[in-house]
């Protein structure tokens, strides 16, 4: 059947974000910068990696809601899809599927960018989304019925319920992955 959401539920998972950021940013920077090895990402280049992927989600939501035809609801309770729900199952962690990144999406070199800038720009994303949420419970659009396609796999159709609880997902499972370089690193829990 599937679990329902409501917009709080939904805005709930960026607020949470955004603490998540918070704590794993106490982490020195010089540990946030550095791999563990060269065949991992750091902290740094994991934030980077859902700041790239997070603008990627907002732009095709931004088209998507952009393109809708005024679909409001009254009762505001939101179910994802079934692809969706296998998809946002597989990326929850502690993850045991490895998904290989696609090239576009690979990280900047640490060194490229201080853990300020891509903090901050990986909080910018988070507040945006928080912000279309709010706009888009203002004129009770229904996350159900309005639709579009995934922006990268265009072949999947998804409402923005699955758009936005996929792009959550996302960031869950690279948070932690950035919570589990930092303590590889350092022996301790950000």
């Amino acid at each position: 059947m599937g679990k329902s959401y409501s917009y709080t539920d939904i805005i709930s998972e960026y607020t949470k974000a955004l603490q998540r950021i918070d704590e794993l940013t106490q982490a020195p920077e010089d540990l946030f910068l550095l791999k563990p090895d060269s065949n991992t990402w750091s902290a740094n280049e994991i934030f980077n990696h859902l700041r790239r992927f997070n603008n990627l989600y907002i732009r095709s939501i931004d088209q998507i809601e952009k393109g809708s035809n005024d679909k409001t609801v009254k009762n505001a309770e939101f179910k994802p899809s079934l692809p969706a729900r296998v998809i946002i199952k597989i990326m929850e962690p502690p993850y045991k599927l490895k998904i290989p990144t696609l090239a576009p999406m690979y990280p900047k070199a640490s060194a490229e960018t201080g853990m300020q800038s891509t903090t901050m720009e990986l909080r910018e994303t988070n507040t945006m989304v928080i912000e279309l949420l709010h706009e888009l419970k203002s004129n009770s659009a229904d996350l159900d019925k309005i639709k579009g396609r995934h922006p990268v796999f265009k072949f999947l159709p998804m409402s923005l319920t699955d758009l936005f609880l996929m792009m959550s997902s996302h960031q869950r499972r690279h948070l932690w992955q950035a919570e589990q370089t930092l303590h590889r690193l350092s022996g301790k829990h950000y």
